[in-house]
């Protein structure tokens, strides 16, 4: 008797706690569903609600006769739905088939015959019960199999494992009613499926919404990382505006003064070479002028994802001078070029000088205040690269400001005056090339490597100029 007492106390317990945990779970979990409106937070809340209804009507009914506690089996239908919307959110893939939902209508439909005819409990009531066990192990181990290894986490398996022993002990349910103590074993077994997936599902869908702000924080760091590019080159071309405004004003003051020139004495026959020769300058200073606002109208519009074709480094560096050539001999910058001639490289044109642009125009700013100012470039060969060396008459960089430089937003210029993304934005380009840029130290002045692929069909015999 003291035994039966401490089952039936026992049973009360476990009864108890098997509520008051669904309940705070499905509170839990519906409020992160509120908070992150994620529907695998939803499909939770389903879950601990169908697990605390059904084990709500089963201790009410447990002292019914058994044909209701059997018609009451009926209820287990929602924790099988909602285990498996849980069991799709862990494989992020669809595991529903018809032949599930005829087993079920099967099984319903021989367990009501047996029990009309007067079978007893443990024989018209296994069909069902049985049906909705198999159909139940069926889903876990298909969701099992469906999901992504990689993803499969030891939490993933321990609820696996839950969700098995539940719909095991589903399949079990006709043979509680022989023993007192196997119907209070079922029912602390489902207490240890609530738990543990208490313990589990949250946890793996709370890792879940981590991946997915993960991914979207990523996602908007990338389009304001596209933003700040388009920004970046703007403000390249901003940094440029002095010297582009110097390369077409002096050539426009040459035309200038030869056209009033030229009005003067073309009527002069004995002056007809003089004419000759001020014609020519026109034309030639009117192409440079040309060829100065075609290289603004290209880094404007510059593609990303334009083509790419060999590049004579000869050329290259003209079209680079377009822009801040002239700034620099303004300000008394000595520019020095070794080993252009005969060589070239193979990408896109116009990402390639945005990659010069910015390390002249870097260098610039590192001497313009110093007594002795220049920028050399040196070009070497080296298997299937070609080395550019741009060097300038700086002292270097300190150790702990060069380990930083490549990286996004670092800047040592005032505010106003750099992104801090030039050289960022100019690894990441020669690395799409197949090349590297990089910072050499020990070399007594500030040096830059930049490595690009070679023309594929580049005649390589042809000695360097020095």
């Amino acid at each position: 008797m003291p035994t039966i007492v401490t089952m039936m106390i026992s049973m009360e317990f476990t009864f108890i706690s098997f509520l008051l945990i669904s309940g705070l779970l499905g509170l839990l979990t519906f409020k992160s569903f509120r908070r992150f409106e994620m529907k695998e937070f939803l499909h939770l809340t389903e879950l601990w609600a169908s697990l605390g209804l059904n084990a709500l009507i089963f201790y009410l009914l447990q002292n019914e006769n058994q044909q209701i506690l059997a018609l009451s089996m009926v209820g287990w239908l929602w924790p099988l739905r909602a285990m498996k919307l849980v069991l799709e959110d862990f494989a992020q893939k669809s595991i529903t088939h018809s032949w599930e939902y005829m087993a079920l209508a099967a099984g319903g439909f021989i367990s009501v015959a047996l029990g009309s005819y007067g079978f007893p409990f443990a024989y018209y009531s296994f069909p069902f019960a049985f049906s909705v066990g198999l159909v139940g192990l069926q889903m876990v181990m298909e969701s099992y199999k469906k999901m992504p290894k990689e993803l499969c986490t030891t939490l993933h398996k321990a609820s696996f494992l839950l969700i098995g022993l539940f719909f095991i002990v589903r399949l079990c349910f006709p043979f509680w009613r022989v023993e007192p103590i196997l119907f209070s074993y079922a029912v602390m077994a489902d207490l240890l499926v609530v738990v543990g997936l208490g313990a589990t599902g949250p946890a793996i869908f709370y890792e879940l919404l981590k991946d997915r702000h993960q991914r979207v924080v990523e996602d908007i760091m990338k389009e304001r990382n596209e933003k700040l590019v388009g920004n970046s080159k703007y403000s390249e071309l901003g940094m440029m505006a002095a010297g582009i405004a110097h390369e077409i004003n002096n050539p426009l003051a040459v035309i200038q003064a030869r056209t009033t020139q030229l009005l003067r004495i073309y009527k002069k026959p004995e002056k007809q070479q003089e004419l000759s020769d001020g014609l020519q300058q026109i034309l030639y200073t009117s192409e440079r002028i040309n060829r100065t606002i075609q290289g603004v109208r290209e880094f404007v519009h510059q593609d990303d994802k334009g083509q790419t074709s060999e590049i004579q480094l000869k050329d290259l560096v003209e079209d680079v001078l377009a822009f801040c050539g002239q700034r620099m001999k303004n300000h008394g910058v000595s520019l020095r070029f070794y080993g252009l001639e005969n060589l070239s490289v193979w990408g896109n044109k116009i990402q390639l000088e945005q990659i010069l642009i910015n390390l002249f125009n870097n260098s610039f700013d590192a001497i313009e205040f110093l007594p002795d100012k220049w920028i050399e470039l040196s070009v070497h060969q080296n298997d299937d690269k070609v080395q550019m060396f741009v060097k300038d008459s700086g002292y270097g960089i300190p150790p702990e400001i060069a380990s930083k430089i490549m990286e996004p937003f670092y800047s040592t210029k005032d505010i106003g005056k750099g992104t801090g993304l030039g050289l960022a934005l100019a690894r990441g380009i020669a690395e799409k090339h197949g090349g590297s840029l990089q910072y050499i130290s020990n070399t007594g002045h500030t040096t830059f490597l930049l490595e690009l692929p070679r023309a594929p069909h580049e005649d390589w015999g042809l000695p360097l100029v020095h």
